[in-house]
């Protein structure tokens, strides 16, 4: 091969600087097996053709197999995108089966369900050793109804409750009750229900504290009503709000409640963030020393003491340093500024 033959015609572009990139281990190894493939087959085109073209070479390449065809690329995507919309269809179909298999087993449970609901409202309400007609169960599993469906369930109050403690942390009243049919019955009222429930029974006694005042425009704000006359204007501590009107008694005692509250619901939401603090960090909140007690007075002169006076005996003295001084280490001096006299001082 001549220096002519290996010539293209034109001139050659400037060369750009490669920037080298990290390669991984696996790209790096396929990319040497591809150039030592390429090599070869230019090594064996030209040691057959002696002076092979271009032409030659890229058509060795091409038979090969190692020559970029975009065709081939282009066909291979296409082929694995279809694969994945055919798994995406496939599994799709698999769901939808799957839907419609639950949905058939939910429409068998139904019956079921309202068969067991009905007959648990037949039995509700009435005594252990009551008797029901066969007929009437019956009734209730075929068609998932009673006869009692349409009244209201009568409860008689037995006069006791389970009130809770105010130390409590859920506020939880059970009203002890029985049915028309003899049998135990419950109401549970909790937190503000039982404040609400006991205004509706009397309200002239008890009111909901987050039930709506009459003056609701005015009252628990910061405005003043037209006629001052009869209204109060304080600031009820724990709701931050500041001086507030209240038209009435009750509306400064169901404010002073709601204080209560939201106090008491920060103090246990702190309670609750110390636990689990202490839980995470038990070094922390080791038991510490008490404190140390206040020390007793001492001389600062000689040391002595209430309780271990100097000999011949002695009493304080005051003085312009503000000391501990007693009667036998301060000077003539000092006992002059501070009037001490010896026959009435000395202790």
């Amino acid at each position: 091969m001549t220096a002519s033959s290996q010539t293209l015609p034109g001139a050659l572009p400037p060369e750009q600087p490669s920037v080298p990139r990290p390669v991984p281990l696996s790209q790096g190894l396929a990319a040497k097996a591809s150039e030592a493939a390429a090599a070869a087959v230019i090594d064996a085109t030209m040691a057959e053709n002696g002076g092979a073209t271009g032409e030659e070479l890229a058509a060795a390449e091409q038979r090969a197999g190692i020559l970029f065809d975009a065709a081939h690329v282009e066909a291979a995507v296409s082929a694995a995108r279809e694969q994945a919309h055919a798994e995406d269809q496939a599994e799709l179909a698999q769901l939808r089966e799957e839907l419609v298999a639950a949905r058939r087993e939910l429409g068998l449970l139904a019956p079921a369900y309202r068969a067991r609901q009905a007959v648990l409202r037949l039995c509700e309400g009435r005594r252990g050793d009551d008797l029901l007609l066969v007929s009437a169960v019956a009734v209730a599993a075929e068609s998932g109804a009673t006869a009692l469906d349409g009244l209201p369930m009568r409860l008689t109050w037995l006069r006791s409750a389970d009130v809770p403690e105010a130390t409590d942390r859920v506020q939880r009243t059970v009203v002890h009750c029985e049915s028309s049919y003899g049998g135990r019955a419950e109401l549970v009222v909790e937190g503000d229900d039982r404040m609400a429930l006991a205004s509706m029974l009397d309200s002239s006694i008890i009111r909901d504290i987050h039930a709506p005042c009459p003056h609701e425009q005015t009252c628990g704000s910061d405005i003043a009503p037209p006629d001052e006359f009869g209204w109060f204007h304080l600031d009820v501590g724990g709701l931050g709000e500041g001086l507030r009107w209240y038209c009435s008694p009750g509306c400064v005692n169901a404010a002073m409640l709601r204080a209560g509250r939201e106090l008491a619901a920060i103090d246990e939401a702190a309670d609750d963030m110390i636990a689990v603090d202490q839980a995470e960090h038990p070094g922390e909140y080791a038991e510490r020393p008490a404190e140390e007690t206040a020390v007793d007075a001492r001389c600062a002169r000689c040391g002595c003491t209430e309780d271990a006076a100097c000999e011949g005996g002695c009493a304080w003295v005051p003085n312009t340093q503000m000391i501990d001084l007693c009667s036998a280490c301060a000077t003539p001096a000092e006992l002059d500024a501070a009037s001490w006299k010896t026959s009435g001082g000395e202790s």
